[in-house]
C-alpha cells in the first residue's frame, strides 16, 4: 500500500499553511509548525481555520482551480480539450477510470479531515469564548458542507466522515447513499447560516450569506424549488446585509489584483505571487499570451466550439460573449488570428487575464463558487418552476441580462428584457441558456446539464453541429467510478 491513508494526516491537523496558503489576499498567517488537537488559542485557531481552506487552494493538487475547473469545463458541451486535453472532452473513458480523479478525491478529503479535526478540537475546547467558537464551528462546517455538495455530485455514494480518524488501520466506511449525503450538506450547511457573520474582512472566508447561497444552490440541484427560491430570496432581500450587488464591469469581477468585490458570495483567493496564483489565465491562453495581453504563458489546453448551439447563438451585443471569447487578438497594433485546433475547436476562452503574473503560478484571477449572478438566476428559476414566469422571475433574470448588455439595470430596456408573454418552459430553457453565458469557465455547466437532465440532447446537438463526433460522445454515465486510493485503502467501500 503506497499510501497510508492521507486521512491519519487529519487527526493531527498538519497545518503547515504558510508554504502553501494560497494568497495574501485571503490571510495572513504567523503560523506555528503544527496545531496540537484540542490545543486551541486565538491565535492556533485562526492558523487552524486558514489550513483547513488550504487544500480547495493548494499549489498542486487542486480542486476547482486546475484539474476541476478545467477539467470540469472542458466536459462542457461547447468546450474541446484540443490534442493535450481530450480525455476530458471526449469523458466516457475518463469518468470509468478509477485512477483519474486520485489526487482531487485525497485533496477534497484533506479538507474535510481538517474541518472534522477542528470540529473535534473544538468540542475539547473549554477556554475560548463562545463567540469565537460558534463562528469557527461555522466555519468548519461550510467547508465540510461544501467538500461533500461537490463529492455527491460528482461521484454519487462517498463515504460520510464526520469525524477525525484515530489511526490509520481504522479507515474502514461504507459509503453512504446519496439522500444521506445530502441530509448531512444540510445540516452541515443550516449551522453555517446561523453561526457566520454577514460579512468578512478577511476575503475568502465564509459567510452566513455564503452559506445560504451554497444552501439555495444545493436545494435547486435537489429539485427541491420551494426551499431553493425561499434561501435565494432571503439573500436577495437582505443584499445590503451582505454587501451583495451586481457588478457593472466584468473586469472587476474577475480582476487580477482585487481582493474582492460586492457580486463575491464566495470564491478561492489567489495572487500575482509564485506558487500564490491560479492557472486557468495560463491554461486557457495560447502560445502568445504574453504579447496578447492574457497571461505570462498559454498552455492551451482546450477551447470552445462555436457550432455548439449555445456558442452559434450568443447574441454578438452581449457584452459577456466579447469578454469570456475570442478568436484573434492585438500584438503590437497588429490584428492577429488567435491559436486554434482544427478539428477540436476554434474559438478561444478568455475570461481569466493576468497578463502582469511574474509566473504561470502567479495569475491573481480568483475562482468564483458563488456570486450575485448565481443568487438572482438561482430565484429566477426557482420561481419559474414554482409558479410560472412571474414578475418576480423576470425581474431577476433581466437583472442579469441588463447588466450583460450595459444598459441601466434599474430600468427596463427592450435590447435585454426578455420578452413577455414565455410560457413556463420557454421561460425555464432561457434560466438554463442565460447560466451557460453567465457562468461559462466558471466550472458549472457539466452540473447544470446533469441536474437539469439535459446532458444527453446538449451533446447530441453539439455532436450534429461538428465535423468529428467523437470528440464529443454520448455520456454512458454522469457520475466518476470510486476512485483506486479509496478503494484499496476503505475495505467497505464498495
Amino acid at each position: 500500500m503506497q499510501r497510508k491513508y492521507s486521512y491519519i494526516i487529519f487527526c493531527f491537523l498538519l497545518l503547515t499553511a504558510a508554504g502553501n496558503m494560497a494568497c495574501n489576499k485571503l490571510l495572513e498567517e504567523k503560523p506555528r509548525a503544527t496545531v496540537e488537537l484540542g490545543v486551541l488559542d486565538p491565535n492556533t485557531l485562526e492558523q487552524t481555520i486558514t489550513g483547513m481552506y488550504e487544500p480547495w487552494t493548494r499549489s498542486r493538487g487542486r480542486l476547482w482551480e486546475s484539474t476541476i475547473g478545467l477539467g470540469f469545463e472542458l466536459m462542457a458541451e461547447y468546450a474541446d480539450g484540443g490534442a493535450t486535453q481530450q480525455s476530458w472532452s471526449n469523458y466516457n473513458n475518463l469518468m470509468n477510470s478509477n485512477t483519474a480523479l486520485n489526487q482531487p478525491w485525497t485533496t477534497l478529503y484533506e479538507a474535510i479531515g481538517r474541518a472534522n479535526a477542528l470540529v473535534a478540537g473544538l468540542d475539547a475546547n473549554t477556554t475560548l469564548p463562545d463567540d469565537i467558537k460558534k463562528k469557527a464551528y461555522g466555519e468548519a462546517y461550510f467547508v465540510r458542507g461544501v467538500s461533500y455538495f461537490f463529492a455527491v455530485r460528482t461521484w454519487g455514494k462517498v463515504p460520510l466522515r464526520l469525524k477525525p480518524i484515530p489511526n490509520a488501520d481504522d479507515v474502514g466506511l461504507a459509503l453512504s447513499d446519496v439522500p444521506a449525503v445530502y441530509q448531512q450538506i444540510i445540516t452541515d450547511l443550516k449551522f453555517a447560516e446561523t453561526a457566520l457573520p454577514a460579512k468578512t474582512d478577511a476575503p475568502g472566508r465564509a459567510t452566513s450569506g455564503a452559506a445560504k447561497v451554497a444552501l439555495a444552490d444545493i436545494y435547486l440541484t435537489q429539485g427541491d424549488y420551494q426551499n431553493a427560491y425561499s434561501k435565494a430570496k432571503e439573500v436577495i432581500d437582505a443584499k445590503t446585509t451582505y454587501g451583495y450587488e451586481l457588478e457593472p464591469d466584468f473586469a472587476t469581477i474577475f480582476s487580477p489584483t482585487l481582493a474582492t468585490n460586492r457580486e463575491d458570495v464566495f470564491s478561492l483567493k489567489f495572487s500575482q505571487v509564485l506558487d500564490r496564483g491560479a492557472f486557468l489565465a495560463s491554461y486557457w491562453a495560447d502560445s502568445r499570451a504574453r504579447a496578447a495581453g492574457f497571461s505570462v504563458s498559454g498552455n492551451k489546453f482546450g477551447g470552445i466550439i462555436s457550432q455548439a448551439p449555445l456558442i452559434k447563438n450568443w447574441d454578438n451585443n452581449d457584452l459577456r460573449k466579447k469578454f469570456s471569447l475570442y478568436t484573434s487578438y492585438l500584438i503590437n497594433g497588429v490584428v492577429t488570428n488567435a491559436e486554434v485546433e482544427s478539428g477540436s475547436y476554434d474559438v478561444r476562452m478568455g475570461k481569466y487575464r493576468d497578463p502582469n503574473a511574474p509566473i504561470d503560478t502567479g495569475n491573481g484571477n480568483d475562482f468564483y463558487f458563488w456570486r450575485y449572478a448565481d443568487v438572482l438566476l438561482i430565484f429566477a428559476e426557482a420561481e419559474n418552476k414554482l409558479h410560472g414566469p412571474t414578475e418576480a422571475a423576470y425581474g431577476a433574470i433581466n437583472l442579469v441580462r441588463r447588466r450583460a448588455y450595459g444598459v441601466n439595470m434599474l430600468a427596463p430596456s427592450p435590447q435585454a428584457d426578455l420578452p413577455a408573454g414565455l410560457n413556463q418552459t420557454e421561460f425555464d430553457n432561457i434560466v438554463f441558456r442565460e447560466r451557460g453565458y453567465e457562468f461559462i469557465g466558471e466550472c458549472k455547466r457539466w452540473f447544470d446539464l446533469v441536474r437539469t437532465g439535459r446532458a444527453a440532447t446538449e451533446i447530441a446537438a453539439v455532436r450534429a453541429a461538428i465535423p468529428n463526433p467523437n470528440r464529443k460522445p454520448v455520456p454512458t454515465k454522469l457520475i466518476f467510478a470510486l476512485p483506486d486510493v479509496e478503494l484499496q485503502n476503505n475495505p467497505l467501500a464498495q
